[in-house]
């Protein structure tokens, strides 16, 4: 309710309520406990770039908040014509959150009889991701389309990066 602006930019030309699309989906799917603030942000995000939706979701928590906000942002993009991206994790069990969201992809797709959009949302995992790391990945199993590599691919590491955020 404190955005700027409710509406989005609608494929064909036009423009619609996207706040009061997204407020109906978070009380169709229950989803109301989520991080309003994050899903405001979601909702800045969708406004912004529509064609290039894709969510960071472990601000807060990846799996009570982040993707299910994610995914009532998505729905509401699916409904008015527009085909979001996907999620970044940038935090925690890479592995078990990708498998995680991936079910709660298929969960949603089924329940919205939404045909191939589990597949088609993508999870892009970052984090420091090096060598190592994509080995232990590979033998967890996941459910990750891409990986972010940034340090590790700029930086040798017997002389190491300070990874900090700003």
């Amino acid at each position: 309710d404190d955005l700027a602006t409710r509406m989005i930019k609608l494929p064909g030309g036009g423009k619609v309520d996207f706040v009061n699309i997204v407020q109906r989906i978070r009380k169709e799917i229950d989803w109301e406990h989520t991080n309003s603030g994050e899903l405001g942000s979601f909702i800045c995000i969708c406004q912004a770039f529509p064609e290039h939706f894709l969510a960071l979701v472990d601000t807060y928590d990846t799996l009570v908040s982040g993707i299910p906000n994610f995914l009532i942002c998505a729905l509401a993009m699916f409904e008015i014509g527009y085909k979001p991206i996907g999620i970044r994790l940038d935090s925690g069990d890479l592995a078990y959150l990708s498998l995680e969201a991936r079910k709660m992809f298929e969960m949603v797709e089924h329940q919205y009889k939404i045909k191939g959009m589990a597949a088609s949302l993508k999870i892009v995992a970052s984090n420091d991701i090096g060598e190592d790391t994509l080995h232990s990945l590979n033998q967890q199993g996941h459910s990750i389309d891409t990986f972010g590599i940034g340090t590790h691919l700029v930086t040798c590491q017997n002389q190491p990066a300070l990874g900090c955020v700003y």
